[in-house]
């Protein structure tokens, strides 16, 4: 019998489900704290990143930044696209 072999890239394969992951649980996460706000505490998240930085160089503007907000349920769906990965 033939080994299994992966035709694509994993590393972007594994960057697009991350990313997808993190969408879906921060929209769930936010529709759970819509609709229970007892559950505030589960919606609330933490940034991690660099705040925007803006170089004027008078020809044109750079403007360098990268935020990441993370609650549980972002947590959450980057575990689930893990063990999708893993799956796959």
């Amino acid at each position: 019998m033939a080994a299994r072999t992966r035709k694509y890239n994993t590393w972007q394969v594994f960057l697009l489900l991350l990313i997808v992951g993190g969408i879906i649980g921060s929209w769930l996460g936010e529709t759970v704290f819509r609709l229970s706000p007892g559950l505030r505490f589960l919606g609330q998240a933490q940034s991690l990143g660099l705040s925007p930085f803006t170089l004027d160089l008078h020809v044109f503007t750079l403007t360098f930044g990268f935020m990441l907000y993370i609650n549980f349920f972002t947590l959450l769906g980057f575990m689930v696209a893990y063990f999708v990965f893993r799956k796959l």
